[in-house]
């Protein structure tokens, strides 16, 4: 640099000794062409330095486009971004360059990434470690006494299958509860010819609703998923088959996301033949548990789902989604489902927001509207049985909602002790669930209101606390017994200590 700067100066003494006279003008312009090279020459010492920064960070795989500095270090700090507004969104991210991103950046992966990088696999996951009170539980078992709990953990693997064409491989495997469940939640092959569209095939997740695509345990506000999420639609909700998706930019920096695929859907039966399935006991849980769609589906009808979003402003995303398939097995009677749901969220600065909307239709074979039988009473034990047939049977219909708020803070005490993208952040979420839709006065109906706080020492940890108070909307039978498994029909309450409120708390990790 100091030869080009010496050679610089002696072109300028030259100038200025040449024989003949020179004019005002031309020196000041050769001042200015001499201002303009040691500009250049600052900045691409800048550049030198900064790639020579950028070779000792873990750096997101690049697929054939004009990658950006800024699109790729975008995905390095998760919390960070999440802080600062980085919208959750579906369809073909908009940046190729971020292809196989994490869910939080606007990708697929789950977790951050940063477990293995490398040109064309990344690999990466979450999980949580919890704490439940007597009668707090997720979907519908055990709940009788306070526990400790390996809830879930994930391993995302993403890998680059074809550069030229943009083609990639995207997973995700789940042992929850220890490992007495191991499950495949995603695998699927994506051909991402543009932003606009996108093909892919396998086990998909599809995006019904928001939570069913971010559920991840670093994603969600809460210890415990939403209610709607447990029973009117089972989260993660995945299906075999095939799909397209993509995002369109729109005037004034709006853009338009698309979803649609076509699945083998859900069942009647679980994997044991039993029909819990849409029940007003357990809902959809079992609808669509993998030994069901893992060979073939169990009637000759499949199911197609789709999803549209708009984001109008940064960080603001709403949406529409549906779900439409016949849920019978092989010889049986048809029955139709239909789901319908609105969701949105907003990210901006400190603030999270997300609210959502869901409501089940089932036709074929079952009254429209329920007629509930006899309130139980301990005397007559015939009533408790009758009431325990009642919500084992299919439920004509279910909705649910809710709508959550965080807001992220880094007091003053905590930026010695915290990570720059540390946090802690208070939580509320307001949520209700109808397990039978047509009916009021139903003890399996209920309200939830979750107050908690979350402390991130840093973005790939977070200590939940949440007390919870639930509200069920008529009073719970008193009927003690075995709930679940081989028991199911026989006691009407989905898990002990139904309707009670109390203490739940986590230990969520992403990497």
């Amino acid at each position: 640099m100091r030869i080009c700067l010496g050679l610089i100066c002696g072109v300028a003494i030259l100038a200025a000794q040449d024989v003949r006279p020179v004019e005002r003008s031309e020196v000041e312009q050769l001042r200015e062409e001499v201002r303009q090279l040691k500009t250049g020459l600052e900045q691409l010492r800048t550049l030198l330095l900064t790639k020579e920064t950028a070779k000792a960070l873990p750096v997101e795989p690049v697929l054939p486009t004009e990658p950006t500095l800024a699109a790729v270090a975008a995905d390095i700090d998760v919390g960070r971004n999440e802080l600062r507004g980085t919208a959750q969104s579906t369809g073909v991210p908009q940046d190729r360059s971020l292809a196989m991103a994490t869910k939080a950046n606007g990708g697929d992966l789950s977790g951050a990434g940063n477990l293995l990088r490398t040109d064309r696999v990344i690999v990466g996951g979450y999980g949580d470690f919890q704490f439940r009170e007597s009668g707090l539980n997720e979907k519908a078992d055990g709940g009788g006494t306070p526990t400790f709990q390996n809830t879930r953990f994930v391993l995302g693997i993403a890998a680059v299958l074809s550069r030229s064409q943009n083609i990639i491989f995207n997973s995700e495997i789940e042992y929850e509860f220890g490992s007495r469940e191991i499950d495949v939640e995603q695998a699927f092959v994506e051909w991402k010819v543009r932003p606009q569209f996108g093909f892919r095939a396998g086990i998909i997740a599809p995006s019904l609703g928001r939570f069913n695509t971010f559920h991840d345990s670093n994603l969600n506000l809460a210890t415990l998923r939403p209610l709607m999420n447990q029973f009117l639609l089972g989260t993660a909700y995945r299906d075999a088959g095939i799909g397209i998706r993509g995002r369109f930019n729109l005037p004034r920096s709006m853009k338009l996301s698309y979803e649609a695929n076509l699945v083998n859907g859900m069942q009647g039966r679980n994997a044991d033949g039993e029909a819990t399935p849409f029940s007003r006991l357990l809902g959809q849980a079992s609808a669509a548990e993998p030994r069901l769609f893992a060979f073939q589906a169990a009637n000759r009808h499949k199911a197609v789902t789709g999803r549209v979003g708009i984001s109008p402003i940064l960080g603001l995303e709403v949406g529409t989604s549906v779900y439409n398939g016949q849920i019978q097995a092989l010889g049986e009677d048809t029955r139709s489902l239909t789901m319908m749901f609105y969701d949105g969220s907003y990210r901006r600065g400190p603030w999270a927001l997300n609210a959502e909307y869901g409501r089940s239709n089932i036709v074929g074979g079952i009254p429209r509207r329920s007629i509930l039988p006899k309130p139980y009473d301990p005397l007559f034990p015939s009533t408790g049985s009758a009431l325990a047939a009642f919500v084992a049977a299919t439920t004509p219909g279910q909705d649910g909602y809710y709508v959550e708020a965080a807001y992220h803070l880094l007091p003053r005490f905590l930026r010695n002790v915290f990570d720059e993208s540390g946090y802690l952040a208070p939580v509320i979420r307001f949520e209700g669930l109808r397990r039978d839709r047509t009916l009021s006065d139903f003890y399996l109906n209920q309200n939830r209101t979750t107050l908690g706080l979350n402390i991130a020492p840093s973005s790939s940890v977070i200590f939940k606390m949440n007390y919870i108070l639930n509200n069920p909307q008529a009073t719970v039978p008193a009927i003690e017994g075995q709930v679940g498994g081989a028991a199911f029909g026989t006691n009407p309450i989905p898990f002990l200590g139904y309707g009670r409120n109390g203490f739940t708390g986590s230990v969520a990790y992403v990497f």
